[in-house]
C-alpha cells in the first residue's frame, strides 16, 4: 500500500466517523430508534458528551441586604463568570467556585420542580435541602453591607454568551438574618 492510499484511507476513515457523528445526534434524542446498533455508538460521540442533559444557560446568583432602617441595597452579582483567556484552559483554579454555584444553583431548580412552590411561598422543605442551604451559607458568607441584619438571594438564567437572551429570574429566596456576624474585630498588639 502507498502512503497516498493510506492517507486517503485515513481521511475516509475520519470523513465517516464524522458523518455518522453528525447522522447520530438525532439518534440520541430518539431514544425508541435506539436498538442493536447501540454498540456502535461506543466509538461515535454523543453532542452531550458527559452530561445526560447538557447546559444551555448560564446561573447567576446575586443578594441583597436589607439594613436597619428597612432599606434594601441593589442586587450585586456573587458568580459573574470570568472572560476565559488561552491560559485558562491550562490553568483556572476558580473555575470549581463557578461550577459549585452553577451546579448547585441547578440542583435547586431540580427540587423546587420536584416540590414546587406553595401560595408563592418557598416550600419548607426547599429552604431545609442541601442546595438551598448551601446557597445559603456561600452567601452569607459574603462580604455585606455594614449595617445589613438580613440578607436574600436571587438565582437568574441566561443564555451566556447570547447577547439576545435577556436574563431571567427563576428562583428569590426568603431573607434571612445575619445576626451571626463577628463585627469588625480590632486588633491589639502588646509587647511582652
Amino acid at each position: 500500500m502507498t502512503v497516498k492510499a493510506a492517507r486517503g484511507a485515513l481521511y475516509g476513515l475520519f470523513a465517516t466517523w464524522f458523518g455518522l457523528t453528525v447522522a447520530g445526534q438525532k439518534l440520541y434524542r430518539d431514544q425508541s430508534r435506539r436498538s442493536r446498533w447501540d454498540k456502535l455508538y461506543l466509538i461515535v460521540p454523543d453532542w452531550r458528551f458527559f452530561a445526560p442533559n447538557p447546559g444551555i444557560h448560564d446561573h447567576h446568583l446575586l443578594l441583597r441586604d436589607q439594613l436597619a432602617d428597612g432599606r434594601l441595597t441593589g442586587w450585586s452579582e456573587i458568580s459573574s463568570l470570568e472572560e476565559r483567556t488561552l491560559l485558562h484552559s491550562v490553568w483556572h483554579p476558580h473555575r470549581r467556585a463557578e461550577k459549585t454555584v452553577f451546579d448547585t444553583s441547578a440542583e435547586l431548580l431540580r427540587f423546587i420542580g420536584q416540590h414546587g412552590q406553595l401560595d408563592g411561598n418557598a416550600d419548607p422543605t426547599v429552604q431545609l435541602s442541601v442546595p438551598y442551604l448551601t446557597l445559603l451559607a456561600h452567601v452569607t458568607s459574603r462580604e455585606h453591607h455594614p449595617d445589613a441584619v438580613r440578607t436574600q438571594f436571587l438565582i437568574a438564567v441566561s443564555g451566556g454568551y447570547e447577547e439576545e437572551d435577556e436574563p431571567t429570574m427563576v428562583f428569590l429566596s426568603e431573607f434571612h438574618a445575619l445576626g451571626g456576624r463577628p463585627a469588625q474585630a480590632r486588633v491589639t498588639v502588646t509587647q511582652s
